[in-house]
């Protein structure tokens, strides 16, 4: 299976291997959308709304890291509401820490003083990254303690699941 680094552009679900993809009007895999939320060139819901769509994916979320319900909802919501599905457009995310590059001033730097199109300005200024040795584990170690206090979960289900979203981001792939 090829290996990807994309998440639904609908539900944030990783799609890691070909058997997540959704697929198009004409049988070829989707590059956007995963099997749960596009088939045959559709969404399998068209008339879910943001709303329901995060109700949806924070119940998943609560199940999966003891998150409050409430919580998880607004996180979900949150995190998708940047995505194709739900903002009209394609929004690029740090490749290293995985905000979303909503604004130029999100974007970091290149060498030549450009805007980056892969990195946000905290992880990347002047054509590299800020903390140039820093590892996927301490990584985790920098953002699970945010995590945690944000969603009111214990820190190793914080940990749990930045160690899962970073997987999935260009700088920590294996």
């Amino acid at each position: 299976m090829e290996k990807r680094s994309r998440t639904c552009q609908s539900c944030g679900m990783p799609m890691s291997e070909d058997e997540h993809l959704g697929t198009e009007a004409n049988g070829t895999l989707s590059k956007d959308y995963c099997v749960y939320c596009y088939r045959d060139g559709a969404f399998t819901e068209p008339e879910i709304t943001i709303d329901e769509m995060a109700k949806r994916c924070g119940a998943i979320m609560s199940q999966l890291y003891d998150i409050p319900v409430k919580n998880a909802e607004r996180f979900a919501r949150e995190q998708i509401s940047c995505l194709k599905r739900w903002a009209g457009k394609e929004v690029a995310f740090c490749g290293s820490c995985g905000m979303p590059l909503l604004r130029d001033e999100d974007a970091g730097t290149e060498a030549d003083r450009t805007r980056s199109t892969a990195y946000c300005t905290y992880c990347y200024q002047n054509g590299r990254f800020t903390e140039p040795d820093l590892t996927r584990e301490q990584a985790i170690g920098k953002y699970a303690p945010m995590m945690a206090k944000n969603l009111d979960i214990p820190l190793e289900k914080a940990q749990e699941m930045v160690r899962q979203y970073l997987s999935t981001l260009p700088r920590w792939q294996e």
